[in-house]
């Protein structure tokens, strides 16, 4: 049973002090992101890691802003995003973006959600370029009032484990905080 996040909370992921304690311009800097590059925001939400990518990659690069809901969706939209920020509605495992296309695809707080995480994951590392770095940020598993439930976290072991199943080579993981870590991926170059 997933544990999607309710919409009516937008106020939370908007939230001055969870852009102060995320630093997402300074966060996809330390990931590599890089004017002029293809970034794919799976689960965008209302645009929090999106939107500074666009400002990162400039006019001559392209964000791909994908979430399965609308109203998210309709958030992000109603900030005016620059022409080169695309915002798309998503299936969970079927990203509407050509294969190969991503110089970093990424998904912040949402592997946990998923209905299908292998799948989820083995179409993220599709729509990267080979050898393009797949970044899965999620919750520790830990016990916190902020955050999904506990028995919905993801243990970072076992995000590893979802991402060798997937077919994805495992790159690294490091923790931003006690609470959340990335685990980095990618696929090869053969199919």
């Amino acid at each position: 049973m997933s544990h999607k996040f309710d919409p009516a909370k937008v106020h939370v992921l908007e939230s001055a002090e969870r852009r102060k304690a995320m630093q997402p311009r300074r966060f996809l800097r330390r990931l590599g992101l890089k004017r002029g590059q293809t970034f794919i925001d799976v689960g965008a939400g209302t645009g929090f890691f999106a939107l500074p990518a666009a400002g990162i990659v400039g006019p001559g690069g392209s964000v791909f802003a994908l979430d399965v809901s609308e109203a998210m969706l309709e958030h992000m939209r109603a900030k005016s995003p620059p022409a080169w920020l695309e915002v798309l509605a998503s299936e969970e495992s079927r990203l509407p973006v050509p294969d190969g296309a991503g110089d970093l695809v990424f998904t912040s707080f949402v592997l946990h959600e998923v209905e299908d995480p292998v799948a989820f994951l083995r179409e993220m590392g599709r729509a990267a370029k080979p050898y393009a770095p797949v970044v899965i940020l999620e919750w520790a598993k830990v016990r916190q009032a902020e955050g999904p439930p506990f028995a919905h976290r993801l243990h970072h072991h076992r995000v590893e484990a979802l991402v060798l199943e997937a077919g994805l080579c495992f790159r690294g993981l490091e923790f931003v905080n006690p609470s959340q870590y990335w685990v980095t991926a990618f696929r090869k170059g053969v199919r």
